[in-house]
């Protein structure tokens, strides 16, 4: 596709292009402080205390640390980094990038082997690390010869102090490194549902790119509260990134056990989120409104407050304000994706006041790759195609439907120390992404499934399992996950029930599964249920690992 096809495609869309685009991450911390100066960057706990940290602040602190790691010989090596959510989490991220070194996010639900092998695959030199994983460190420390300095984050504000001192005597090579906007800015480790994690490298300009087309599509008020892991490039994209740019505060949530006390604290009127995440926040919204007896109004009054939409009059906020309240009262917009999403849940939510656009990514092109929008929902897409890249798709069949192909400035640079791999990724300079699905006449982007999932049957049909285990859950409300597999050319679903359904729902699941069949063509229909006692076993962005 053209650039000009793409424009004209872009046309009713209506961009939002007030901000000026930056091309490396050195220069966005750098534009983000000179914009928006003493207004609110981040805002956390430590120490049991609410801490606020300016945009200027967080330059002067990721400059302080950023010198202390250039005094310290490292230039132009790899830097890993992991823990929960946290702002030192942040700063050691931009300080390394904002050097000239190369930024290893690493997973941290991974086990010390794991652990152990992305940094010896790195070849990291150094480890920032939250005190929490003090007990695996003893190990990295014998088995990660690479590493020079292991930082705790409890160290945070004695390096700060220590790089401060440097500069103020005239120590500033780190602040006065030219970064390239093609140069290597992150190895980000797939935690893909198949097969070895590959290491992405990203470029600056793939994330800044991406960055900017986030701006294009969206565009939120108030501040944000971070529940996505830091580590996936969904998170750190759409949450770390988008936000510094735009000027917007991000409060930053520990762990989802504190997600409840959180929304109360910072009460965020957006957040980026995961489907999983999504889903229990419209499962508690019912759940309390069942237990305060107030679910029957909840019913009663949708319908009339959809009828009023329909004639230009929302009254969402003074409908549903009790709703709104129990995340802190200014609850108004969920972006999600990393995975696919029932649209029940999306339009469930906007009929509560709480508008959910649904998108599509994947690490490769750092990540989004496109994203619904308010006032232009396509509920069951995912969202018209990115500014920064095009998309077409490959060998379409009578549906349109194939493989997804994608081109432009957030693709990646290929996979580290993995060439192989990397050819086998492209296809005349196309990434493949090895989803399937179509796009329709406005550039939206519909997903039904992974190339490797696809089962393919002896007649030669193809089934998308992706695509029956949303209808199980959508049509079977008591099945909290489903798998679908198939074993010895039987089609097979293996469903989890939630455990306080099972007793009165599990008896009837085969039945259910009959009358779903019944609107199925006959080979995508399930000829074998297995109940599974235990949830099923997920990456850390909540995808079922197959």
């Amino acid at each position: 596709m053209s650039t000009i096809q793409r424009r004209k495609k872009m046309k009713h869309l209506d961009l939002f292009t007030d901000l000026a685009p930056f091309y490396n991450l050195k220069e966005l911390v750098n534009v983000s402080s000179n914009r928006y100066q003493e207004e609110g960057a981040y805002r956390f706990e430590r120490n049991r205390e609410i801490v606020s940290i300016s945009y200027s602040r967080f330059k002067t602190e990721v400059e302080a640390l950023s010198t202390y790691i250039y005094s310290l010989g490292i230039n132009k090596a790899n830097l890993a980094v992991i823990g929960e959510n946290s702002y030192e989490w942040i700063v050691s991220y931009f300080a390394t990038v904002y050097s000239g070194n190369v930024i290893v996010p690493l997973d941290r639900d991974l086990t010390a082997e794991e652990t152990r092998n992305l940094i010896v695959d790195s070849s990291s030199e150094i480890l920032f690390y939250s005190d929490t994983y003090e007990d695996i460190i003893y190990y990295l420390k014998e088995s990660c010869p690479s590493v020079k300095y292991f930082i705790p984050f409890s160290s945070y504000l004695e390096l700060i102090e220590k790089g401060l001192e440097l500069i103020a005597s005239g120590v500033t090579a780190a602040l006065e490194v030219d970064i390239d906007k093609d140069s290597l800015a992150a190895i980000i480790y797939t935690s893909g549902t198949t097969g070895k994690p590959k290491g992405v490298m990203l470029s600056h300009n793939n994330l800044a790119s991406n960055t900017v087309s986030c701006r294009h599509f969206v565009k939120v008020r108030g501040n944000s509260m971070m529940v996505l892991p830091m580590h996936h490039s969904f998170g750190f994209t759409t949450c770390v990134l988008y936000y510094l740019y735009t000027g917007s505060e991000l409060c930053i949530n520990r762990s989802l056990k504190r997600i409840k006390d959180d929304f109360l604290r910072y009460k965020p009127y957006n957040v980026f989120m995961v489907p999983l995440i999504v889903e229990s926040v419209y499962r508690k919204i019912w759940d309390g409104a069942t237990e305060k007896g107030k679910d029957k109004l909840l019913r009663t009054m949708i319908p009339i407050s959809n009828g009023l939409r329909k004639i230009g009059i929302d009254l969402r906020k003074i409908l549903f304000k009790s709703v709104v309240a129990e995340f802190g009262g200014n609850f108004e917009y969920i972006i999600t994706g990393g995975a696919p999403i029932n649209d029940e849940y999306i339009k469930g939510l906007c009929d509560l006041g709480i508008d959910t656009v649904n998108g599509y990514g994947i690490t490769e092109c750092s990540p989004v790759v496109s994203v619904n929008r308010l006032g232009n929902n396509k509920i069951g897409s995912a969202g018209p195609v990115y500014t920064c890249c095009v998309v077409k798709i490959a060998d379409p069949d009578e549906d349109g439907l194939g493989e997804i192909l994608v081109k432009g400035d957030n693709v990646m640079l290929g996979y580290y120390n993995n060439p192989t791999a990397t050819a086998e990724a492209f296809e005349d300079g196309w990434f493949k992404t090895g989803d399937i699905g179509y796009l329709d006449k406005d550039n939206f982007i519909y997903i039904t499934g992974r190339k490797k999932s696809m089962i393919v049957l002896s007649n030669g049909k193809n089934i998308f399992p992706e695509e029956l285990e949303g209808l199980i859950v959508r049509e079977l409300p008591y099945v909290a996950e489903a798998l679908v597999y198939s074993k010895d050319s039987v089609l097979t679903a293996e469903v989890y029930i939630e455990p306080e359904k099972v007793e009165e729902f599990a008896s009837q699941l085969d039945e259910d599964i009959r009358k779903m069949n019944a609107n199925l063509v006959p080979y995508k229909r399930i000829l074998k249920t297995v109940r599974r006692d235990i949830e099923f076993e997920k990456t850390t962005t909540k995808k079922i690992k197959r």
